[in-house]
């Protein structure tokens, strides 16, 4: 059977994981890609600011510099069969669509994140009832059904998505995120001792519920066996490393300005590594990257009690659930990790396994061609 050739399109960041773990999936499994790209650095959105309507025009304007490229390649993107447009690229989409009609190509996209609801409910600095919220959400249900097949990481993602930005439903397919195995490097659970180090790695989401965690190590400060690592930076950094100043932690170490081709030596001390642990309707119905992070790490990955971890994992057996938004259960949960060294290194391997069985990049986009077969 002919293998589809996928055209790689938009202003994406070659490096970012995302991209990068569906770049190298496919050249695991011999599909071959044309990389059409114009390529624009991944930057956060996260402040109201830069939301006004100036520093979006020049988002977009900025990204119509890909034109050139595909007018380079345009006879080479004849050749392919389907157009997968890389991260980020809502606006992509807009710039894709066209050459996929004319060229009569299938349109493929894969948001991740779903901006209107992550500017309106997570991290609140957009008002849904605004202008602007509502001309996101507009926007984004035409992008999503612009395409012919779009991505969501779960079911429940799934039923979002039809329900409330009114997808399509025979365009959505379920697929999960995986993670970079390359980047998150395997190593072997040893640690046996009850002195353990938990890792929080990620950009300060509101709805990472990084200030459960400083509130936890308040309660665990006398405990010396337990050691916090914060890894990274973002909306609520400020917030809540004031807070662990302001109680006096010694327990807590922040590397908030370290070079990122230094995080994985950090990340890889963890035994214990946070996924979400906010109350939020996004945390019942999404995994973040973070918790496939973990997996590959093969460390203990610790995350919110919700609908959609309970659907796919099992606790206490490839990962271990805690009630959401309370410091308290948390606590008492590090502690017991800390006491039974033995059911974290079970929760560690089971987790690593069903990463290499299912989450890996070339397990991804195996599942990800069978979607496009059925399409062309």
């Amino acid at each position: 059977m002919r293998k589809p050739y996928i055209c790689f399109f938009g202003t994406y960041d070659r490096n970012f994981t995302s991209n990068k773990l569906i770049l190298d999936g496919l050249k695991a499994l011999d599909i071959p890609v044309l990389e059409v790209n114009y390529e624009i650095k991944v930057t956060r959105l996260d402040k109201k600011e830069d939301l006004s309507w100036v520093k979006l025009l020049k988002r977009i304007v900025v990204k119509y510099g890909i034109i050139r490229a595909i007018i380079k390649n345009w006879k080479n993107i004849k050749k392919t069969d389907a157009i997968y447009v890389g991260y980020p690229g809502h606006f992509d989409v807009l710039i894709a669509w066209p050459v996929a009609k004319l060229l009569q190509k299938k349109l493929v996209f894969n948001p991740l994140v779903v901006f209107y609801t992550g500017f309106t409910e997570e991290q609140g600095i957009l008002k849904k009832e605004s202008l602007m919220g509502r001309v996101s959400k507009f926007g984004e249900s035409l992008v999503y059904n612009l395409c012919d097949i779009v991505f969501a990481d779960t079911p429940l993602q799934e039923t979002f998505l039809t329900s409330v930005l009114n997808v399509k439903k025979e365009k959505i397919r379920v697929l999960p995120i995986g993670a970079d195995d390359k980047y998150y490097h395997y190593t072997p659970y040893t640690n046996l001792s009850k002195k353990i180090n938990v890792t929080y790695y990620g950009l300060y989401s509101p709805i990472h519920g990084v200030d459960h965690i400083i509130k936890a190590a308040n309660l665990l400060k006398n405990d010396h066996d337990i050691e916090f690592v914060f890894v990274g930076n973002g909306q609520t950094f400020e917030r809540n490393y004031q807070l662990a100043q302001k109680l006096e932690l010694k327990n807590c170490t922040f590397y908030f300005d370290t070079p990122l081709d230094q995080h994985p030596a950090i990340i890889a001390k963890a035994d214990i590594f946070f996924g979400f642990l906010e109350k939020h309707p996004s945390v019942d119905r999404i995994i973040p990257n973070k918790i496939y992070q973990g997996m590959a790490l093969n460390k203990v990955v610790f995350t919110a009690d919700a609908p959609v971890v309970r659907s796919l994992f099992a606790h206490k057996e490839n990962m271990y659930f805690c009630n959401p938004a309370d410091p308290n259960a948390l606590a008492q949960s590090l502690t017991e990790l800390k006491d039974n060294p033995q059911l974290r290194k079970r929760i560690a391997e089971n987790g690593y396994a069903l990463f290499k069985k299912e989450f890996t990049p070339s397990q991804v986009c195996k599942k990800l061609i069978k979607y496009i077969d059925e399409i062309l």
